[in-house]
This record gives C-alpha cells, sequence and structure tokens, in this order.
C-alpha cells in the first residue's frame, strides 16, 4: 500500500512543478517578447491536456531560469 501511496504523491509533485516551471517559462517568454507571446493554458486542467513539444521546451526554459538562478546565487557567495 506504501507503494502506491508513494507514486500518487510523486505524480502530484511531479505536476505542481511542471505547472511552475510552465508559468514561468511562459512569464519569461512574454518579458522577452514584450506580450506578443500567448499563453496557452487558463487553468491548471487545461495545462495538463496539453502536454506537446512546445510545453515541454517552455518548461525546460522555466527549468533553466531556476538553474540560472541558483548558479548566480552560488557564484555570488564564494
Amino acid at each position: 500500500m506504501s507503494f502506491v501511496i508513494d507514486i500518487f504523491l510523486w505524480l502530484f509533485i511531479e505536476t505542481i512543478f511542471g505547472f511552475v516551471f510552465y508559468s514561468t517559462g511562459c512569464l519569461i517568454l512574454k518579458v522577452f517578447t514584450f506580450g506578443q507571446y500567448k499563453m496557452e493554458f487558463k487553468d491548471f486542467a487545461s495545462f495538463k491536456g496539453s502536454k506537446s513539444k512546445k510545453v515541454n521546451l517552455v518548461c525546460l526554459l522555466g527549468i533553466s531560469f531556476y538553474v540560472l538562478i541558483i548558479v548566480l546565487i552560488a557564484y555570488l557567495n564564494n
């Protein structure tokens, strides 16, 4: 039973992080394109339904933003 709970917990965590990374990527694209980039989702349910290559690339942009912040903080602390 514990195995099933762990799977659902990790799926929930992955979905939340995916949504946060996608939202960050969309925000970055919206800022750098001066508002020309249109967000494709309105709520969490439509985000889950729109898993495509474009969504994965925007998530990768969001992840790289957070990695860049972590690297910058580590560099400034040395």
